[in-house]
C-alpha cells in the first residue's frame, strides 16, 4: 500500500506518526504550565491541546518549547495558518532539531506549498534521525523532487503560481553607448537608433502552471506551461511576450533520474512574432547522497525566426550541459558547464551563428525560516563561425553575467523577491561591446 502526500493530512495521527515521525519519541519533563499540553498532546487528544495552546498563547508564544507543542495542536487540528507561524519559530529557534522540520515541512504539504516542504524535509535529512524515518522521509522527499504531489499510481496533481515585478535597465537592447564608431570599411558612420543603448523602466507580469501525473511508482508525466508579459515604457520597442511549453516523462530508478521532455517557444517582439523554437531534451540526474548530486543534459533545438530581417539567422542548435549540485545546512552550491554549437540553415549564413562555451558558479544562502538570499556568477566565450561581413574578422566575444537575489517569505503562499543583475560583453569588434545593469522587485504568489 502506498501513500500519496496530499493523505499526509487525511490518515488518522497515529498512522501518520508510524510513517514519517517519531513513535517512540519522549517528550523531555517540561515546568508547569506546559505538562498539560504536553499530555495532551502524547495522548492524542488534540482538539484539548489546542484549548490549552490557546490559553498559554499570550504567556508563553515565543518559547521554543511551547511554540513546537503549540505549533503540533494547530496542525493536528487542522488550523495550519497558526500551525506555519508557530513551528517557523521554532526552527528558527532550534535549528538543530530535527521534529521541528518534519512538522513544518508536513504543514507546507497541508497549505500546498510543496517547494518549502522539500526545503524542510532536505534541511532534516541533514540532522540525526532512526534509520526508519530517514528512508521514509527520502521517499517522500523523492515524489516531491519528481514535481509529484503524491505517490499512489494514476494520481496527479496542479499547481500554479503568479508573480508581478516593477525594475529598470538600463540597456534594454545591449547596445552600443555612442552613436557615432569608426568601422574598417565605412570609415566613420552614425549607427541607427536600434544599435544605440536604451534605457527604461519596465513592469513584468509571469503566470506558471504545471500538471503531473504519476502513472507507476517509477514512471511519471508532467507539463508544465508560462507566460511572461514584459513591458519597457520608454523603448516600446523591445517589450515582448514569452509563452512556452514542456512537456515529458520521468523515469525514477533508485537514485537516478532520468527525464525526456519537449519543449516550445514562441516569442513576440512588440506585438509582432519574432521567433518560434522547438527543441527534444534529455536528462540524467543522479543523486550520490542527500547533500550531493548531478545533472547532465543533452538537448536539440530548432529555432525559425519570424521576421525577413531576422530569416538569415534560422538554425539548429545541438548543446551539452552538466552540473553539480552541494547542499549542506543552510547553504547549496552549484557549479555548471555548458557548451553548445549552431548550425545555420545555409553555410553562407554562418557569420551569424555561434560556438559557446558557459562556466557558471551559484551559491544559496537560507538565513532563517523565511529569508533567502542568492549570488550567481556565469562566464561565457562566444566565438561566431564565420568572417563578419563589417570588419572581415570573426567574432569573439567575452561574456560575464552577475545576478544578486534575495526572497523573503510573506505567508505560507506569497514571497517578496528583489534581483540585480550586470552584463558585461567585451568584443574584440568594438560595434559589439555592451554592458547592463538592472534591478527588479516583485510579489510571487502560489495558488
Amino acid at each position: 500500500m502506498s501513500l500519496s502526500i496530499n493523505q499526509l493530512t487525511l490518515v488518522k495521527p497515529k498512522l501518520l506518526w508510524g510513517l514519517i515521525f517519531f513513535s517512540d519519541l519522549c517528550f523531555a519533563a517540561q515546568p508547569l504550565p506546559l505538562d498539560a499540553l504536553q499530555q495532551a498532546i502524547a495522548t492524542e487528544q488534540y482538539a484539548l491541546a489546542w484549548e490549552q495552546a490557546k490559553n498559554l498563547k499570550d504567556q508563553r508564544e515565543g518559547d521554543p518549547d511551547f511554540d513546537f507543542l503549540y505549533g503540533l495542536a494547530a496542525l493536528e487540528t487542522g488550523h495550519f495558518e497558526y500551525a506555519l507561524l508557530a513551528l517557523k519559530r521554532t526552527v528558527a529557534n532550534q535549528p538543530e532539531q530535527v521534529r521541528p522540520h518534519l512538522e513544518l515541512a508536513r504543514t507546507y504539504l497541508a497549505l500546498h506549498n510543496p517547494d518549502s516542504a522539500t526545503v524542510e524535509f532536505k534541511t532534516a535529512l541533514e540532522l540525526p534521525m532512526p534509520a526508519n524515518v530517514r528512508r521514509n522521509v527520502e521517499q517522500q522527499l523523492q515524489a516531491l523532487t519528481t514535481g509529484e504531489q503524491a505517490t499512489t499510481n494514476g494520481s496527479s496533481a496542479w499547481q500554479s503560481s503568479a508573480s508581478f515585478a516593477l525594475g529598470h535597465d538600463n540597456n534594454v537592447n545591449l547596445g552600443v553607448n555612442n552613436a557615432s564608431i569608426n568601422l574598417p570599411i565605412f570609415g566613420e558612420v552614425t549607427l541607427d537608433h536600434s544599435s544605440i543603448k536604451q534605457d527604461s523602466s519596465f513592469s513584468e507580469l509571469s503566470t506558471q502552471l504545471s500538471y503531473n501525473q504519476v502513472q507507476t511508482a517509477e514512471r511519471a508525466w508532467f507539463v508544465n506551461t508560462s507566460f511572461t508579459h514584459k513591458h519597457y515604457p520608454h523603448a516600446v520597442a523591445y517589450s515582448t511576450k514569452d509563452l512556452n511549453l514542456n512537456v515529458g516523462q520521468v523515469f525514477m530508478d533508485g537514485n537516478q533520474r532520468y527525464q525526456l521532455g519537449i519543449n516550445l517557444q514562441a516569442l513576440n517582439l512588440r506585438e509582432q512574432s519574432y521567433s518560434r523554437s522547438q527543441s527534444l531534451e534529455a536528462s540524467i540526474n543522479y543523486k550520490q547522497d542527500p547533500a550531493h548530486s548531478w545533472l547532465g543534459t543533452i538537448s536539440w533545438g530548432n529555432t525559425d525566426y519570424q521576421q525577413t530581417i531576422n530569416k538569415n539567422q534560422n538554425n539548429q542548435t545541438l548543446q551539452l550541459s552538466t552540473q553539480y549540485q552541494m547542499n549542506t545546512h543552510q547553504l547549496g552550491q552549484q557549479i555548471g558547464f555548458v557548451v553548445s554549437h549552431e548550425i545555420p540553415e545555409k553555410d553562407k549564413f554562418k557569420y551569424l551563428n555561434r560556438d559557446v562555451i558557459s562556466l557558471g558558479y551559484g551559491l544559496t544562502k537560507t538565513w532563517n525560516s523565511t529569508q533567502t538570499s542568492s549570488i550567481g556568477i556565469n562566464a561565457q566565450r562566444r566565438v561566431n563561425q564565420g568572417t563578419d561581413l563589417t570588419y572581415r574578422a570573426k567574432r569573439k566575444d567575452k561574456r560575464l553575467t552577475l545576478q544578486i537575489s534575495h526572497q523573503i517569505q510573506l505567508s505560507s503562499k506569497a514571497s517578496f523577491f528583489t534581483n540585480a543583475g550586470y552584463v558585461n560583453n567585451a568584443s574584440n569588434l568594438d560595434l559589439y561591446d555592451s554592458e547592463k545593469a538592472f534591478i527588479k522587485a516583485g510579489i510571487n504568489y502560489q495558488f
